[in-house]
């Protein structure tokens, strides 16, 4: 881990973490602080406080940050909102510099949470102490096994996918994030008292282990100017991804009940802003994890050819729709790419793109490995610069599901098939595929193909809009 010359640093490395409001009792959301921080093997020390415990999760307990014997670089604070301001002021008087407040019930709860929303930051601006939230669940570093979550993580996959929420509705899903996204950092901004998305998008540009950014905001709290100005740089240098809820009034108010700050932003004008960088807008949630996706499996396409795979004619139709509604073409392919299908072609002519290999395989399913080995012939075709591709339909869910295959073997025949699919990819041409039946088996075959570097989507468009997104990433940086 390379030290960043950033004041979040120390709110990602800290040597040693104090979580206030720590318990035993596991039916308390504050028990998952401790929980994670144990169960992963944060590679730091630990100090929960509780004045009424003498361990907690088998680790000693201290009644106050005072009582703990070694400098503390991270208080993480999980008490009521009411009590929030003990925790601020001893921080100040053992020149601690770093807190995180968990606790909501301040600038979303009305006008008296607002009064000690107030008085909580200027406290910590005065005294320089840099304050993450209040209302928010962070920082997330998977170098060092650092977790501030209220719900179980389980494993993580490292990699360079850096994310900053405004909102803790990522939290609910960070297992399902952490173990299918190879990710580097996370933060929840919250109510941004003090911390917002400059700071976040500052530390990111710094860090050399973020390689995308993805970035969900509410309202923009720091400078306007500054913000656009940061991430016009940023973004040529790091794909950017962003989600900027709030668009609509109704939808400003709504972030409004739960962060105390109103998205005033006219969506237009941020949308105008936006397109004078690189960076890319999610329209949903679901977009915003697919244009994530794509950047951390595969490099943007060098032009617009697309060629398509389908296990169905229906689905080659919707694939190649997709295509043309979001700026790719469909690709020409070869005299020579044509010469070599013929391998595998029904004994009748049909069109090699969009390429129903559904109707092909029935004459080769004898030998399915051969069979996927000639497919690679496409994505070396000079004029296919991206590849889309449906998984095979219901092959791995029977595979799993069968009582006369045992789990070993089961999973041993699901390999070299994801292997044979694999093989397809050349180093040259983005590889993309989708999902077919959506079954439990399925979704084992897409982790396994995920890992072989291939990332799948839940459908052909998705797929297809995450690789021209890419191919308008390329034509903006170049």
């Amino acid at each position: 881990m390379k030290k960043v010359d950033h004041f979040l640093d120390g709110f990602f490395n800290p040597r040693s973490v104090a979580i206030v409001g720590a318990t035993n009792s596991r039916f308390k959301p504050n028990f998952r602080l401790m929980e994670n921080l144990v169960g992963l093997n944060f590679k730091g020390r630990i100090y929960p406080i509780n004045p009424g415990a003498r361990e907690i999760y088998g680790i000693k307990a201290y009644a106050r940050l005072r009582d703990v014997p070694e400098r503390i670089d991270l208080v993480v604070s999980a008490v009521p909102a009411k009590k929030t301001m003990e925790v601020v002021k001893e921080c100040r008087a053992l020149g601690i510099k770093s807190l995180v407040i968990v606790t909501g019930g301040f600038s979303e709860a009305g006008p008296s949470g607002r009064i000690l929303h107030d008085e909580v930051a200027a406290f910590v601006r005065e005294e320089g102490i840099r304050t993450l939230g209040p209302n928010t669940l962070s920082p997330v570093n998977t170098a060092n096994n650092l977790v501030i979550s209220y719900n179980l993580v389980r494993s993580m996959k490292r990699g360079g996918l850096s994310f900053a929420f405004q909102s803790g509705f990522y939290d609910t899903r960070i297992d399902w994030i952490l173990t299918r996204y190879g990710v580097n950092k996370m933060l929840d901004l919250g109510n941004k008292m003090d911390i917002n998305e400059v700071d976040a998008l500052e530390y990111f540009s710094k860090d050399p282990e973020t390689r995308i950014v993805g970035l969900h905001i509410e309202s923009l709290k720091g400078r306007g100017r500054d913000f656009f100005n940061l991430l016009s740089r940023v973004s040529r240098e790091k794909p950017t991804v962003i989600l900027k809820s709030g668009r609509t009034p109704s939808g400003s108010r709504a972030a409004g009940s739960h962060t105390g700050s109103i998205a005033r932003e006219n969506d237009p004008v941020f949308d105008g802003m936006l397109n004078q960088s690189a960076a890319l807008r999610a329209r949903d949630i679901e977009e915003f994890f697919d244009l994530v996706k794509a950047f951390e499996f595969i490099d943007p396409p060098q032009g617009k050819g697309l060629a398509i795979i389908t296990m169905s004619g229906g689905e080659g139709v919707m694939a190649t729709d997709a295509c043309e509604l979001n700026g790719l073409k469909m690709a020409r392919l070869g005299d020579e790419t044509c010469r070599k299908m013929e391998e595998i072609m029904p004994p009748w002519e049909i069109p090699v793109n969009p390429f129903d290999a559904g109707v092909a395989f029935q004459f080769h399913i004898s030998d399915p490995f051969y069979f996927y080995g000639v497919l690679k012939v496409i994505l070396e075709d000079e004029n296919v610069h991206c590849a889309a591709m449906q998984m095979p339909p219901s092959m791995f869910d029977m595979i799993f599901s069968d009582p006369g295959i045992p789990e070993d073997k089961a999973l041993a025949l699901v390999e070299r098939i994801v292997d044979a699919l694999g093989s397809i990819k050349t180093s040259d041409t983005p590889l993309a595929m989708w999902r077919s039946s959506l079954g439990r088996g399925e979704d084992r075959a897409a982790g396994l193909l995920e890992s072989r570097g291939v990332p799948v989507f839940q459908s052909s468009t998705r797929a297809i809009k995450a690789l021209a997104a890419l191919n308008r990433y390329r034509r903006q940086v170049h």
